[in-house]
């Protein structure tokens, strides 16, 4: 009768710390918001991200494809020390090169199915270009750390898993600028909204 009751204390134990580590797991807040701009079409690919969030940075590998002479997407955001996958969907050769101070690098020209990887190693924004097609331009906007997004077509986004506190919020637009400092704060288990107006 001991050992049983023992054996019930155990598992009931196991189970108040599995619940307490998973509540600890997902006690962050999230941040949704959206865009809003004078200009429907300056909605989509805004890149939303927090400055100065005291945590380990998480870097990560993302891809983007090359397909019928498009970069796809056009913009991401990555944190610092990321990897890039450019893989060629087209029947033709490709190149993907940039001059940007954060990132300077030149791929050779790729066939059909290749991929080639480039690490994103200092924060800023980096434009994507082709030396065989002048005509294709995308972004690859790395952030100091992983808690960044980029808005849909509608404006909205979402930020997510975000430790509480109180954050100045970074924008990075191709074509306009934020109006005014945004700052928000993040509640335990809880969900912030912001709006972000963008002006010439």
């Amino acid at each position: 009768m001991v050992k049983s009751l023992s054996r019930v204390t155990k598992t009931a134990l196991f189970i108040t710390g599995f619940g307490l580590i998973a509540l600890n797991g997902y006690c962050n807040g999230t941040i949704t918001g959206v865009i809003e701009t004078d200009l429907a079409k300056n909605k989509k690919d805004v890149v939303v991200y927090l400055k100065n969030v005291g945590v380990p940075v998480k870097p990560r590998t993302v891809s983007v494809d090359q397909h019928h002479m498009l970069f796809n997407p056009r913009v991401i955001t990555v944190p610092v020390g990321s990897t890039v996958e450019f893989t060629n969907h087209d029947k033709i050769y490709h190149n993907v090169f940039s001059i940007s101070d954060p990132k300077k690098f030149s791929l050779d020209t790729y066939a059909h199915g290749y991929s080639k990887k480039v690490t994103f190693d200092r924060p800023g924004a980096v434009n994507l270009l082709c030396h065989v097609h002048a005509e294709m331009s995308g972004w690859v906007i790395v952030t100091q750390n992983q808690y960044a997004t980029v808005s849909e077509h509608d404006g909205e986004f979402k930020i997510q898993d975000v430790p509480a506190g109180t954050y100045e919020v970074g924008v990075w637009s191709e074509t306009q600028k934020p109006v005014g400092k945004i700052t928000v704060t993040v509640k335990d288990g809880l969900t912030t909204e912001t709006t972000i107006k963008l002006g010439n």
